[in-house]
């Protein structure tokens, strides 16, 4: 995989990041967001069923955060080290591989 596509999948999982504290930090108003989202019409419910809903809105944008964030950070590291290992001198035997695998596949694999 190549750095820039790690990169990219880094700064989409921070942006997802941002938007699971949104969440956490109004449970309700995402919540009523979801139901409007399926056409799910909120009147019978009562406020203890409510409250529950709220919590589990809010534990699953806990846990995905946790998930993005981690991911975000994994990301950034692979898309670093790629680099440094793109820029660095490659020794005689990694030069011979490398250009063993390019005849190969410019000849087909015949």
């Amino acid at each position: 995989m190549s750095p820039t596509l790690l990169a990219i999948f880094a700064i989409f999982a921070v942006f997802l990041s941002a938007w699971m504290v949104m969440i956490i930090h109004d449970p309700k108003r995402w919540r009523l967001w979801w139901l409007d989202l399926f056409g799910v019409i909120d009147v019978e419910t009562t406020r203890e069923e409510r409250r529950q809903q709220e919590g589990h809105v809010s534990a699953m944008a806990y846990t995905l955060l946790f998930l993005l964030v981690t991911t975000a950070v994994s990301c950034t590291f692979w898309s670093f080290d790629l680099i440094r290992e793109g820029k660095r001198s490659k020794t005689t035997i990694e030069r011979e591989i490398e250009f063993t695998r390019h005849y190969v596949s410019a000849r087909g694999g015949r």
